[in-house]
């Protein structure tokens, strides 16, 4: 078993071919990781100060720590700021003191908020404009699927008149998947909407950071959604048609077309109507009464000059026009023992025409008209006339415009198309095999003909190898002179060999 000698010499062997470019290249590599290790073991330990600070941020702690004279290492691409872990409290406490990094929220607010008296209103919309602005930023960031947000609020200056007054809009750039976006468009419209009076969800602008904007959604349909509505529309008319005409002349013994005029603009109305009926407002009335004559004299209670005449029994003219009157001085001698009365009743009514608002939003598309083209074959229309199933077809339909057109022919016979179907039925399996001919033709002309002269233009020659001939053995010639001398001097002998050999074969 060889010992530990045997591996040394060994190694001394391998190192001994290795060039001395590649043990000054090792040395260098060796003593860069000595220095390193080194550093890092010899310094103090880092910890981590702040993680996930924007750029802008992260520049303001850079430069605070720049100033206070404490190191700091840059991580996870600068996402992650380490400080010497000693120097971490004092680093925390100097930059909160100095409130840095600070909330963008927090601090436009701080800043409203201490800003001195001098400062104009401009100024001070200004200020929390972008302190709002910073607000939502936040809360938009927060929403699943919104990796950041930028809000753009512009907001007009009051006016004298109210009628004149601008209304505020807003403009959201979000960075979000377009579903995401789609899905968080409602949400971010109605969140800041409901942070600045007067500002509806139409007037906020919702877009992402790839130029996809999701609000205010188009209401408008495209092209394909108009042809795709269009031909819903008349597919149905065409199966309501088969529909009435089936039971009618049974099937296949029509052919309809149908075009359908379909009004696609979009329009929003808002009407005042004003009346029929007149509505009271306001009412008053007066009543007054008196009894007797007007200006009448009357006397002092309890003196007998001042008692009234005696009834006389004259007959009162017969006027007519003062028929009324006398009576009712008649009336009154009769019953108010003379006392003048009067009753009068005054009513005053003012009216004001009733008025409706109403709020009508038209549907997206609406069928203005129609057209139906109805070929009947007429040997199947019997009793029916033409003019009936043009009334039929006209009532089933309840568009502003239906116009309808219906003609009797004679239906060819559909012979000629079975006989042609198949034929071709027919022909398929012989169609397949002419193709597999062509095939072969094709690869045999194409491929292996070409092949063939090609290796003939190689001259390529296969070489035979002689097979060496066989060594030729001396066969010694046979003597068969002894033999004869034996059979000659004991021919018995041999006669009972030949027998015994004629045995053994037989």
């Amino acid at each position: 078993m060889p010992d530990w000698r045997h591996y040394i010499r060994q190694a001394r062997r391998l190192a001994a071919r290795v060039p001395t470019i590649g043990w000054l290249i090792g040395g260098a590599i060796a003593a860069s990781i000595a220095v390193v290790t080194a550093l890092e073991m010899g310094g103090p330990a880092y910890a981590a100060l702040y993680e996930g600070l924007s750029p802008a941020q992260g520049g303001k702690v850079i430069g605070e720590l720049q100033k206070l004279g404490i190191p700091y290492q840059l991580q996870a691409a600068g996402d992650v700021i380490m400080v010497p872990a000693p120097d971490l409290a004092e680093a925390r406490l100097e930059l909160g003191a100095a409130e840095i990094p600070g909330d963008d929220v927090s601090n436009g607010w701080d800043k409203l908020e201490n800003a001195p008296m001098t400062t104009s209103d401009l100024a001070q919309n200004v200020m929390a404009t972008q302190a709002l602005e910073a607000s939502l930023e936040q809360s938009i960031e927060q929403m699943e699927g919104v990796q950041s947000a930028q809000v753009y609020l512009a907001t007009p200056p009051d006016t004298a008149f109210l009628a004149d007054q601008p209304k505020p809009t807003a403009s959201v750039v979000i960075d979000a998947d377009a579903e995401d976006a789609q899905a968080q468009a409602k949400a971010i419209a109605s969140l800041v909407a409901g942070a600045v009076p007067g500002l509806s969800t139409d007037q906020v602008n919702v877009a992402t950071t790839s130029g996809i904007v999701v609000n205010p959604s188009d209401k408008s349909l495209n092209t394909a959604s108009q042809l795709a509505t269009l031909d819903q529309v008349q597919n149905a008319a065409a199966m309501r048609i088969a529909q009435l005409l089936t039971p009618i002349v049974g099937a296949g013994n029509f052919r309809t077309s149908v075009s359908a005029n379909i009004d696609f603009t979009q329009e929003h109305l808002q009407q005042l109507t004003y009346g029929p009926d007149p509505v009271v407002s306001h009412e008053s009335s007066t009543d007054s009464e008196q009894t007797g004559t007007l200006n009448a004299a009357m006397g002092i209670p309890g003196a007998l000059s001042n008692e009234p005449p005696a009834a006389t029994s004259a007959t009162p003219p017969q006027n007519p026009s003062a028929g009324a009157g006398a009576e009712e001085a008649a009336a009154g001698a009769d019953t108010g023992n003379g006392v003048p009365h009067q009753s009068s009743k005054n009513t005053e009514q003012t009216f004001v025409v009733s008025q409706t608002q109403s709020d009508i939003t038209k549907p997206d598309w609406v069928v203005d008209s129609i057209a139906i083209s109805v070929v009947l074959n007429k040997a199947a229309l019997g009793p029916v006339t033409t003019d009936q199933v043009k009334a039929a077809l006209a009532g089933a339909f309840a568009y502003p415009s239906v116009n309808v057109n219906v003609m009797a022919a004679p239906f060819r016979s559909a012979a000629g198309v079975a006989d042609a179907a198949s034929l071709l039925l027919a022909a398929g399996p012989v169609a397949h095999a002419v193709m597999e001919i062509v095939a072969v033709l094709a690869l045999l002309f194409g491929a292996v003909l070409p092949m063939s002269r090609w290796l003939g233009r190689l001259n390529v020659g296969v070489t035979h190898t002689a097979l060496p001939r066989p060594v030729e053995i001396a066969v010694p010639k046979k003597e068969f002179g002894k033999l004869r001398n034996l059979a000659a001097e004991e021919p018995i002998a041999v006669a009972k060999l030949l027998q015994s050999w004629a045995e053994a074969d037989g």
